[in-house]
């Protein structure tokens, strides 16, 4: 284009819109180009809206994310972008906006969105707002299309975390229909310096309550007993109550049976009176060459009564016997009891996310 898209010249419309380019209302002043779906031909432009890095180490970047790409199951014919015209950059590809959405296990997808440039966005922020609105709904719309060998839908629920100072990412998600479900805090200890007694082996825990091992548990029951103790820890939760009955179980298991190199021997079942009610999860990550607590929960008849505590002790236990030190864990902000325990056990906050889902 000639003119810039915040000052469309006289007679440049028709030329728009046979270039897939739709003029907004005059009062908006913005003009909206229509998103592409990625191909071959634009996925390295595509890409390198997408890695974070300085200028002159974006194509080098980018390649390096396309070609990790299949070993981390992204697919970049499910992203939406938008391009500027060939011919106002003497042929090379430019893009101008880009969405990536990754779908992930337990019928989830991760969302990804190219931010400013470090002049700001191509065409000003009231364009950019909407090209990142188009290509987000664009892609959302791709993947929901997308069915398993059973007919059922490959996703039925979208996600994205961005940092609460990216408010370029937090606006186009909720003007794309995104609601917030929680502000996650980020922790992360490492295990010498924690402040919880390892547990004793021999120590009782309280009337009525055994904790066992998933390992000890035939693995014909497994799943049957954990779905009972997540439901059970669902109960007036405060980790992001808004999530409730978005997901199933059997699918929030999944999820938590992927995170990370799993292992049933640090995963454990709290049961009380030989009832599953509670559950606390833990993972290996290599990459970070650290431990994940995935998933800590009671439900409401045991909380409050230095439960979780003591399963704590358990976890740090797991880590110490393990060639990693560190432990890391996401919570709802609004947690405060689980704040207030991750903190007396030496955690600290690392990073904040915002948590934006749209369901399928």
């Amino acid at each position: 284009m000639t003119s810039s898209p915040n000052n469309p010249s006289s007679g440049s419309a028709d030329v728009a819109v046979r270039a897939g380019i739709d003029p907004t209302t005059p009062a908006q002043g913005v003009w909206t180009l229509r998103p592409e779906r990625i191909t071959p031909e634009t996925e390295l432009a595509a890409a390198g809206r997408l890695v974070s890095v300085a200028e002159g180490d974006r194509e080098v970047a980018a390649r390096r994310l396309l070609a990790a790409a299949p070993r981390h199951g992204i697919d970049f014919s499910m992203a939406w972008g938008t391009f500027d015209l060939p011919r106002e950059n003497r042929g090379v590809i430019r893009c101008r906006q880009v969405c990536l959405t990754v779908a992930g296990s337990g019928r989830t997808a991760m969302i990804f969105l190219s931010g400013p440039l470090p002049g700001g966005d191509p065409g000003g922020p009231a364009a950019g707002l909407q090209e990142r609105v188009a290509c987000l709904t664009a892609s959302v719309g791709s993947m929901r299309a997308v069915v398993c060998e059973n007919g059922s839908r490959r996703v039925d629920i979208f996600q994205a975390l961005p940092d609460p100072s990216e408010d370029w990412s937090v606006r186009a998600c909720r003007e794309a229909g995104f609601v917030q479900v929680g502000l996650l805090r980020y922790m992360r200890v490492v295990v010498p310096a924690a402040r919880v007694p390892i547990p004793d082996p021999r120590d009782r825990w309280p009337a009525g309550i055994e904790v066992v091992s998933v390992a000890s548990i035939p693995r014909t029951r497994r799943d049957g007993v954990l779905l009972e103790a997540l439901e059970a820890t669902y109960e007036r939760t405060l980790d992001c109550p808004e999530l409730c009955g978005m997901r199933r179980t059997s699918d929030i298991l999944e999820s938590h049976l992927q995170t990370g190199v799993h292992d049933p021997g640090i995963w454990w079942v709290v049961f009380d009176g030989g009832c599953p009610r509670g559950t606390m999860l833990l993972s290996r990550c290599p990459e970070q060459k650290s431990i994940e607590l995935v998933y800590l929960g009671l439900s409401p008849d045991l909380r409050g009564r230095g439960i979780a505590r003591r399963l704590m002790g358990l976890a740090f236990r797991a880590v110490s016997s393990s060639r990693f030190r560190a432990m890391t864990c996401a919570v709802d902000e609004r947690n405060v009891p689980a704040v207030a325990l991750y903190e007396s056990c030496g955690f600290e906050g690392v990073s904040q996310r915002v948590a934006l889902v749209l369901p399928a």
